[in-house]
């Protein structure tokens, strides 16, 4: 009897690679959609910032509009030395990171690993701990609204729950 051989192309081969061949049960899938979708939704955000930034120079009017960027951010000057510009995006690089540690989380928890609840639940944490290092208590008072703060401890906490039921007993 001949052997059938599937062949995969490069697209598969890579998603392969990154979430494994083998589907986990439905809640977990469920889970980790809902949780791919919120980590996009927050990580557009710094994207967006960090392309502002970075192509502002390229603009006709870039002085009036970093200018403008000063105006708004001087409110934040309490600890802030220099450019806010500058500290924005130095906080979405820390952001890229920060979110990018939370992918491989969901990945990892995609493919049933411990190891990816826990990189989920503390990466999440460190968006906010990035943001009162960086940017300080009154950005985060003022410009981060309560739907976010919300919304990121909601997906924080039913992760950990998560965690908790699947791995309370196996140590």
């Amino acid at each position: 009897m001949i052997e059938k051989i599937q062949k995969l192309n490069i697209p598969q081969r890579i998603w392969y690679f990154i979430v494994g061949k083998d589907s986990p049960n439905m809640l977990t899938q469920a889970s980790v959609a809902v949780g791919f979708f919120v980590w996009l939704y927050f990580f557009s955000w710094h994207l967006l910032t960090f392309l502002t930034i970075s192509l502002m120079g390229t603009l006709k009017n870039a002085s009036q509009i970093e200018a403008a960027f000063g105006k708004v951010g001087a409110a934040y000057q309490g600890f802030m030395f220099g450019n806010v510009t500058s500290y924005l995006f130095v906080h979405s690089l820390a952001q890229f990171v920060v979110f990018g540690t939370s992918l491989v989380g969901l990945i990892l928890i995609w493919r049933q690993k411990k190891l990816g609840f826990l990189l989920y639940i503390f990466s999440n944490a460190a968006t906010y701990l990035v943001t009162f290092f960086i940017l300080g208590t009154r950005y985060i008072i003022n410009e981060v609204s309560l739907f976010d703060f919300l919304l990121l401890l909601l997906i924080t906490l039913y992760f950990a729950t998560g965690y908790w039921l699947f791995y309370k007993n196996k140590d």
